[in-house]
């Protein structure tokens, strides 16, 4: 028997350790290859429009997934081959040198890097047609897609993956030559020691956890948070992750303790057992724990803030884009052309159609509690309108009215796209408006949070009495604009590309306009695409990391069921039943799965909950579904390794 029966054998009778291993691998190469391949097609690219978006996105997801694929695979590798101390041992004791077991690990890795390639590029290629019609779908793109073999995507996805493969077979061989033939044999001989959790690292992993959440929650309010927010973000991160180390290290070991001390309790054979075993599993499994609990946390926010993006402002697009179309009136024959088009169009009937006039009033801002976003954007000027004026939108709108103003007060407007605002936001504070060559001050009395453009960027808008525009209308030029909306908005792509066009060639035949042409749909299509984009992007790297994360705690598992197994065996000898060996592998499993579980939802919660109040979004719908399905999901490695376990036990 040769070096290469060795390997082959190895490779059948272990399949089974291995098969978890092979296949979330195998997923990570379909999956890098389906990034991939949508960066090189053609078809993907022409119907997104939208290139220069698409292709960075896409090469930073595949970046960030080769960073979390070779942590992977370096773990995994350095798991199995400590395990297999003894296999080698012998291996050695009978003549083999380290070099030829090298060798044979090297090939063996080098089958499951080849087996999982081909498998993985194999199905990326069988389903491109269906992963890029489901990119196209979520970014609200109809087009046919259709098959092609691009060879650029398989030569980079093999070569970056075996590049992975040859450092990590590398890794493993360094690992055999360091290893001492006593050392191989007494790996799975050691002593269980009874470990005593330490109530001061318990203690502090409490309040670190308590401080980080706490400087999260309350972030919006803290002034610190404002002028620091890098420093102080990366350090509450630091926080939360060495929190959950010792929380995992001493904290759980500790509570377990306290159980332990309640004996009417934990002389229950079940509870005797399990206490026991689990104290000391959560201690030397902390660093996994963590990392998985980590891994848990970001994975939960990554897709929960995509998800709810998506859902957020597609719910609330209507808001901040209150018209269908909005355009400066300029010329009456465009104005005309414009008519023609939206009398023709029967499937988007017109709702309102009206012109209304404002003025650009410089301003000064001193005396404000929160500057508005677009006032130094439009060189420190309002866009100003006549109570009467607002009031007519209003109504089409199906908005409150503003009462009647006294010349000396205004009621300001405006709405972020993003952060939180406040309904008496600078009210009672005054501001000054230019006027006759001076600045005249004037009292907010009033705060709405609405939007009364379609702008790209949104002026600062003040309501003020009639008689006053009337004065500021004869002072400054006017801007007479047009809004108009329709019925089945979100989906009069058609109707707005005919109306763009018109528009664009008054523009192109010398007709002045400063403020452009603006769409409903354009702003839905470009919403949908972009947060629709981060939607694929992030659950299939979210897919990638369960995977991953599920196959890290599986491969942990298993092994201290195996090393325990002669445990296991001495309990039978005793007369305990099969059903109950199954229920008690059952219940230690399931805290070491839960527990990191549910620390991982406590820190992604926190950190929406903290994104919640800065940016006045909902998360609490679509975070929880988020959550909901990834429990499912992690629930099948759950039930996987139960049932792995209990092969390997009661067989």
């Amino acid at each position: 028997m040769n070096l290469y029966d060795v390997v082959l054998k190895n490779l059948k009778h272990n399949f089974g350790r291995y098969f978890i291993y092979i296949a979330s691998l195998t997923f990570s190469v379909l999956i890098y290859f389906t990034f991939v391949s949508l960066q090189h097609n053609e078809q993907v690219a022409d119907a997104f429009g939208r290139e220069d978006k698409l292709g960075p996105v896409l090469t930073g997801a595949s970046i960030l997934l080769l960073v979390f694929i070779a942590i992977f695979v370096w773990y995994s590798n350095t798991f199995f081959i400590r395990n297999r101390k003894q296999e080698i041992g012998l291996y050695a004791l009978v003549g083999g040198t380290k070099s030829e077991i090298g060798r044979m690990l090297f090939y063996e890795n080098l089958l499951m890097s080849l087996l999982s390639l081909g498998v993985g590029i194999g199905l990326g290629q069988v389903f491109s047609v269906f992963f890029s019609m489901i990119l196209l779908k979520i970014m609200g793109i109809h087009t046919v897609v259709h098959f092609t073999v691009n060879v650029a995507p398989i030569v980079q996805t093999v070569f970056v993956f075996m590049l992975i493969m040859l450092l990590a077979s590398f890794q493993v061989n360094r690992i055999v030559h360091r290893f001492q033939l006593i050392d191989l044999f007494q790996a799975k001989n050691k002593v269980q020691t009874v470990i005593k959790p330490s109530i001061f690292v318990a203690v502090m992993a409490f309040v670190l956890l308590g401080f980080s959440y706490w400087s999260l929650l309350h972030a919006y309010d803290l002034k610190s948070w404002d002028t620091h927010f890098g420093r102080n973000f990366f350090g509450v991160i630091i926080l939360i992750v060495t929190g959950s180390y010792l929380l995992f290290h001493s904290g759980s070991g500790l509570f377990v303790h306290i159980l332990q001390n309640k004996k009417g309790a934990y002389y229950k054979w079940k509870n005797l057992i399990t206490f026991t075993q689990l104290k000391n599993r959560l201690k030397t499994n902390a660093i996994i724990l963590t990392v998985i609990s980590v891994l848990n946390g970001i994975t939960i926010v990554a897709f929960g803030f995509a998800v709810t993006m998506y859902y957020n402002t597609m719910q609330t697009l209507k808001d901040h884009v209150p018209f269908s179309y909005q355009f400066e009136v300029t010329d009456e024959s465009i104005n005309e052309k414009m008519n023609a088009i939206l009398m023709e169009s029967k499937e988007y009937p017109v709702l309102f159609d009206e012109v209304f006039e404002y003025v650009m009033v410089p301003g000064q801002v001193d005396d404000l509690d929160n500057i508005p976003g677009g006032y130094y954007y439009y060189d420190q000027q309002f866009a100003v309108l006549s109570a009467a004026t607002y009031n007519h939108l209003a109504d089409q709108l199906d908005r409150q009215p503003v009462p009647t103003l006294d010349k000396g007060d205004v009621v300001m407007l405006g709405r972020n796209f993003i952060g939180s605002q406040k309904e008496d936001e600078n009210v009672g504070r005054t501001l000054s408006l230019g006027m006759n060559e001076e600045y005249r001050p004037v009292q907010v009395v009033g705060n709405k949070i609405e939007s009364m453009f379609n702008y790209d960027v949104l002026p600062s808008v003040l309501i003020v009495n009639d008689g006053v525009f009337q004065q500021m209308r004869e002072e400054f030029n006017r801007t007479m604009t047009r809004v108009v909306k329709v019925e089945n908005q979100e989906q009069s792509a058609p109707l707005t590309e005919k109306l763009r066009a018109t528009y664009e060639e008054g523009i192109r035949h010398g007709i002045d306009s400063q403020m452009g042409f603006y769409s409903y749909s354009e702003n839905y299509e470009l919403a949908q695409s972009i947060y629709g984009l981060l939607i694929f992007v992030f659950g299939f790297l979210g897919l990638v990391f369960l995977t991953a994360t599920g196959s890290i705690i599986y491969f942990k598992m298993l092994t201290e069921i195996v090393e325990d197994r002669q445990r296991y065996q001495v309990l039978r000898k005793l007369g305990l039943s099969k059903r109950k060996v199954k229920k008690l592998i059952a219940r230690q499993t399931f805290i070491l799965f839960l527990l990191p579980l549910v620390i991982g939802i406590g820190h992604s919660s926190v950190i929406l909950g903290a994104l919640a109040n800065v940016m006045a979004i909902n998360f609490i719908t679509p975070v929880v579904s988020c959550i909901i399905v990834y429990s499912l999901l992690y629930g099948v490695y759950y039930k996987l390794t139960l049932w792995t376990a209990n092969k390997l036990v009661n067989s």
